[in-house]
């Protein structure tokens, strides 16, 4: 066998081994990156703009839906009997 060929086998056989634990550890970094730039998107926007911002996108989802309107409507009371519970209190 010539020094080419042995060559080649070690690196092929390195690359068997070593290329699932290059994987796994790009899979954990992109991981890390997007819980990262999810805190920060999270810490970017303002408590009471991030509820009209998840509101806004649910409208968006509902109408590519096909839904007609994206408004919330009320169910009208029947004579429903309302308990009071403890944490009406």
């Amino acid at each position: 066998m010539s020094f080419k060929d042995t060559f080649r086998l070690r690196i092929d056989r390195l690359a068997g081994q070593v290329g699932p634990l290059l994987e796994e550890s790009w899979r954990e970094a992109r991981q890390r990156l997007d819980d990262l730039n999810q805190a920060l998107a999270s810490q970017a926007v303002p408590g009471e703009r991030r509820a009209r911002v998840s509101e806004l996108a649910l409208k968006r989802k509902g109408q590519q839906a096909g839904q007609k309107s994206a408004e919330i409507r009320h169910f009208p009371e029947q004579g429903k009997t309302v308990q009071r519970s403890d944490f009406d209190q």
